[in-house]
């Protein structure tokens, strides 16, 4: 019997291969990767967990902190026997910052880390104010539909933006993106992105070779709020991705899937990472 509160997840490929542990970010679920990246299945074991209060995962009703989804993540690594094998971490927004929370805590096992779109705010206001004008279901789960703020919005993304989000969003990740509870949602917003400063964790994660993949547009997140970090950390590179925001990952899968596979076949020994590098991928996949 699995313990309680034991996260859904689904696994995949290759069960001989490096494993590769991905983890979404909020509203979303283990559809988010399921898809696309399969063709790294050929080399790689996949494990894509919903994290918990989201997609099939429990919901308890609790404080969801940072440390909650380190340790739920920690129980779960530990459950499936992972808990002792190299292990590679792949994770966007929220799901980055539960993967720097870990490696400081369990890093003796983590051998590289993928992180995409890495929110870094500095205070609750400067994290406020940018969920407010970047995030249509942040306004209104405050109860502000404000179309005037909306249309401002995709002015500022931009047409081409806007279009590949409608063109590139899967259903299945939108349906998911509404499975978790009110608690669950506000909880984790309060507790993992508004109130949490990435900084307080960074000196203690160890020197993991680590990729940072960026959108140049992105509201969220925005570019220049990570772009110091690879100056005081030179384990982590910056790579940017231009006409793309905070879901990059599905608006520019093929260029973010050669990024995965360029970085992966470096070496699982752990190393300093190059300096900072910009690539820019301008024109989107086909995928």
């Amino acid at each position: 019997m699995r313990p309680p509160n034991a996260l859904h997840y689904i696994e995949t490929a290759n069960p001989r291969g490096p494993v590769l542990l991905f983890l979404h970010g909020i509203t979303g679920s283990r559809r988010y990767w399921q898809k696309k990246v399969q063709p790294l299945g050929r080399d790689h074991r996949l494990i894509i967990p919903d994290l918990l209060g989201f997609g099939l995962s429990p919901k308890p009703y609790l404080e969801y902190t940072i440390d909650v989804f380190r340790d739920s993540v920690r129980n779960f690594v530990e459950e499936i026997d992972l808990a002792s094998r190299p292990l590679f971490i792949v994770g966007h927004s929220l799901g980055g910052l539960i993967a720097l929370e870990y490696a400081a805590r369990y890093g003796s096992h983590v051998r590289r880390m993928i992180l995409l779109s890495l929110p870094r705010f500095s205070d609750p206001a400067t994290a406020h104010a940018l969920f407010w004008r970047g995030s249509p279901h942040y306004r209104r789960l405050l109860n502000e539909h404000s179309l005037k703020e909306t249309l401002s919005q995709l002015k500022r993304s931009g047409l081409e933006i806007t279009l590949r989000y409608m063109l590139r969003f899967p259903w299945s990740v939108l349906i998911d993106s509404h499975k978790f509870t009110f608690k669950s949602l506000t909880s984790t917003l309060e507790h993992c992105l508004l109130n949490y400063q990435v900084d307080r964790i960074l000196p203690s994660v160890p020197p993991i070779p680590t990729l940072l993949i960026h959108g140049e547009q992105d509201s969220v997140a925005p570019l220049d709020h990570v772009r110091p970090i690879p100056e005081l950390y030179a384990h982590m590179r910056l790579c940017t991705l231009r006409g793309t925001g905070h879901h990059l990952f599905l608006t520019h899968t093929r260029q973010c899937m050669d990024l995965f596979r360029e970085f992966l076949s470096e070496g699982s020994q752990e190393q300093a990472a190059p300096s900072p590098v910009r690539v820019d991928r301008p024109e989107p996949d086909s995928d």
